[in-house]
């Protein structure tokens, strides 16, 4: 009876421990922000239609860098910072003697981003206050 039970204390510590080891991944990356380093299609509807740009992502700790391509240019620089489930960045191009700020705030997973952009520029885009704010999507590309 007693080497039964010693038996079983002795499976229920390993039991123990191998449910540990388990977790142990699991929560260490809860609360970490995702890494969004590599390539990413984003997607809105802007006043002309649907509007895709094309982002590279570089991400060091909570530092974004990368580049964006699309309608507005190709190669433009982008900085920002993500902290837990949320990613902020933006970058300036010049339209017609316009310089003009996109900015983009959304949560983020992996393989997904959504959230609000705003473009602000020094002439009118589509407001008298010379701003123009929209939903957006963002997904990682596969290659």
């Amino acid at each position: 009876m007693e080497i039964k039970l010693a038996y079983t204390q002795r499976l229920a510590s390993l039991a123990l421990a191998l449910v540990i080891m388990l977790a142990a991944p699991a929560l260490a990356h809860e609360g970490q922000a995702p890494n969004v380093t590599g390539n990413w299609s984003i997607m809105f509807d802007g006043p002309q239609g649907m509007v895709r740009m094309e982002t590279m992502f570089t991400q060091e700790d909570e530092e974004i860098t990368g580049t964006i391509s699309g309608p507005m240019g190709s190669g433009l620089e982008l900085a920002g910072r993500i902290e837990g489930s949320s990613i902020a960045f933006e970058f300036s191009s010049e339209m017609a003697d316009t310089s003009i700020r996109w900015i983009f705030e959304a949560k983020v997973s992996q393989d997904e981003e959504s959230g609000d952009m705003t473009i602000a520029g020094t002439g009118t885009i589509e407001s008298a206050t010379g701003s123009f704010s929209t939903p957006f999507r963002a997904v990682r590309k596969r290659d």
